[in-house]
């Protein structure tokens, strides 16, 4: 219940997308839950878009994502986290942008706390681009150029 955590006397319902049909949760489950599996009582979304309109719309809900595609949205809060006896850091720049003030103003993704280590959940992402001279090459040079601006916000 989240009021256990502070919050308002609501069911906590977890959402999250099955281990086999995405990277972040196959990293989730190593990362975070160790050798235990996901629950009996996960509600199972087919994408992060989904898991995204959960959390909007239903006050109990709570999913995981990387931290670039939640930070910036205005209809959801992403919680800090902390390693165990450790502080909480935000996955965002703080202070919190309001959803009441979103979109003009949209949070940004706290890139310094990722790339220092400081956020408990990490992991790093590997682009491969053909070098062979020709489209393909310009486009995975494109693609990497594109992520490597997003992780400087």
């Amino acid at each position: 219940n989240w009021q256990e955590v502070g919050g308002p006397d609501v069911e906590i319902v977890p959402h999250g997308r099955r281990v086999q049909d995405a990277g972040t949760s196959e990293f989730f489950v190593e990362a975070v839950l160790g050798d235990a599996q996901l629950g009996p009582n996960v509600q199972f979304v087919a994408s992060t878009t989904e898991g995204i309109r959960q959390v909007a719309t239903d006050l109990g809900s709570i999913y995981y994502a990387s931290a670039p595609e939640i930070v910036g949205q205005c209809g959801v809060r992403p919680l800090p986290l902390a390693r165990e006896g450790g502080e909480f850091v935000p996955p965002y720049v703080s202070p919190y942008v309001k959803s009441s003030e979103c979109p003009r103003y949209r949070n940004q993704l706290n890139a310094e706390q990722f790339q220092n280590g400081e956020y408990p959940i990490t992991r790093e992402l590997f682009v491969i681009v053909k070098q062979n001279g020709e489209l393909e090459e310009d486009v995975g040079v494109a693609y990497a150029n594109i992520l490597l601006g997003m992780s400087h916000q």
